[in-house]
């Protein structure tokens, strides 16, 4: 068993102190030396230190880089990994500058430390201990889906189930811009054809006469121009996952050779005259109301009962709403911090409009406006105005105007439950404190339950630090408290 490393904390702020002592013990069982002041640090130093991690705003930012200039060549086996505050460029390019190639942001996201950290030390870290059930985050995305809402938990279960038994079709249904793609990689990626192809067709995508040829292939002389043999996708998906999205678009014609292959685990390419045997999982999906299309007859009745083996639907966004703050920090961080932008944040007013809206085009829709915000707005916080015209007459707010005064102080007041309590001191002596803490209470559920269980998101609400926030839902035991 390798022997535990040192580390050594130097943090200005006493919360972070706390926060990063407390993970390092319950993730790594490690305990860590912790620095207040230089004086406390160089007394630290005295004995063997592994890791450093310190903050530049421990000294000035200057000296801090100074002081981490002098560490590097007195400690030059010691690994030194500082804090920069997020958007400091200017301080990350003199950190580099000093040949520190792995550094933390801040504020400080326990996942980043955790990895920086075995990244830095090349495994030097033994291997985390397993969350209990009281630490462990929710998680809110399953291979690249997201969301918390019921309907979104009960499919990511659905997914799991249904990925074990890798031969059954299934049938994926949802309107446009639901993520019926993403369900499907997420069915194939768990199941244990996952090292094989995915291959997807959209069968509204190409023409009709030009489907068949991309789905079987072709042999060499089956056409004019077909001067050599070809294979499909059905045979590029041998052994993996053929996924046919918009199948309700597919000719009659064609729908009777697959069900030839589901049936019969054959193929003929075109110009074929024997049967190809193949081994491929098949997934559909639509928009369409595929029974009624049964019905006039417009689709094959024996192939819509083959490929609905096992049906899944994916609840439409504006029947979850709560998912919404999720996916919008989600695209956000695709659009901004991942692409080299500064992050934009959107006041209450503004959320409570995208929370309002019908959201027709789904998922889809709320990305492609995320998109278009983030190259307009970088940087800043959005209030209502800021958004498509569209979203304006939606904001959920009896008075608007109390609204917005409310959120540019990161709260807010639009029910009665989150005013201060009104007391009367003539009735005779009053808790102070019990009555503080009350309304305190009272503000973290109710920006817990506006962002869907969000605590950066939060945080930002109440303009607090996302540390301080923790803090004060562990100290409160407020734990899951704004789902009730």
């Amino acid at each position: 068993m390798q022997p535990q490393p040192t580390i050594l904390l130097a943090l200005a702020d006493k919360e972070d102190l706390s926060l990063v002592d407390d993970f390092l013990i319950r993730t790594f069982d490690c305990a860590p030396l912790r620095a207040h002041d230089a004086l406390a640090l160089h007394a630290c130093l005295q004995r063997r230190v592994d890791i450093l991690l310190i903050d530049l705003a421990f000294l000035a930012p200057e000296n801090s880089l100074e002081l981490i200039g002098n560490l590097r060549r007195s400690y030059p086996e010691m690994v030194i990994l500082p804090a920069i505050p997020a958007g400091r460029r200017d301080l990350l390019k003199k950190a580099i500058d000093l040949d520190i190639f792995y550094f933390l942001n801040k504020p400080f996201e326990l996942a980043e430390i955790s990895l920086m950290l075995k990244r830095a030390t090349g495994n030097l870290l033994p291997e985390p201990i397993a969350p209990t059930e009281q630490d462990e985050e929710p998680r809110h995305s399953f291979h690249g889906i997201i969301g918390r809402s019921d309907s979104m938990r009960r499919l990511f279960d659905l997914i799991t189930k249904v990925a074990d038994d890798d031969s059954s079709t299934i049938l994926i249904r949802g309107e446009s811009g639901t993520g019926k793609e993403l369900v499907a990689k997420a069915i194939h990626t768990q199941s244990r054809r996952k090292s094989k192809n995915f291959v997807p067709v959209n069968c509204a995508a190409i023409p009709d006469d030009l489907l068949e040829s991309e789905l079987f292939g072709y042999t060499k002389g089956a056409f004019t121009g077909a001067a050599a043999n070809k294979p499909g996708r059905i045979q590029y998906a041998d052994g993996g996952t053929l996924f046919l999205d918009e199948i309700g678009d597919m000719k009659s014609s064609l729908q009777a050779k697959l069900l030839r292959v589901i049936q019969e685990r054959e193929f003929e390419p075109v110009g074929a005259f024997k049967a190809i045997p193949v081994d491929t999982r098949i997934l559909a999906a639509t928009h369409c109301d595929l029974e009624q299309m049964v019905r006039e007859g417009r689709f094959r009745e024996d192939l819509y009962y083959r490929l609905s083996v096992i049906p899944i639907t994916i609840a439409p966004l504006k029947d979850r709403r709560e998912d919404i703050p999720l996916l919008i920090e989600a695209f956000i961080d695709t659009f901004t911090e991942k692409r080299g932008r500064e992050r934009f944040s959107l006041s209450p007013l503004a959320l409570s409009a995208l929370m309002n809206y019908e959201w027709k085009g789904n998922v889809r829709e709320l990305e492609n406006l995320i998109q278009h915000m983030s190259v307009l707005y970088s940087g800043r916080r959005l209030d209502l105005p800021d958004l498509p015209e569209k979203f304006h007459e939606l904001a959920a707010v009896t008075d608007q105007q109390t609204a917005i005064d409310a959120s540019r102080q990161g709260l807010e007041r639009t029910d009665s439950t989150t005013r201060p309590p009104v007391v009367d001191l003539q009735d005779g002596p009053i808790d102070f404190n019990a009555l503080i803490d009350q309304f305190e209470t009272q503000m973290i559920l109710q920006a817990m339950r506006m962002t869907a269980g969000n605590k950066k998101e939060a945080a930002r609400l109440l303009n607090l630090k996302r540390t301080t926030l923790l803090e004060k839902i562990k100290k409160k035991e407020l734990r899951q408290l704004w789902d009730d």
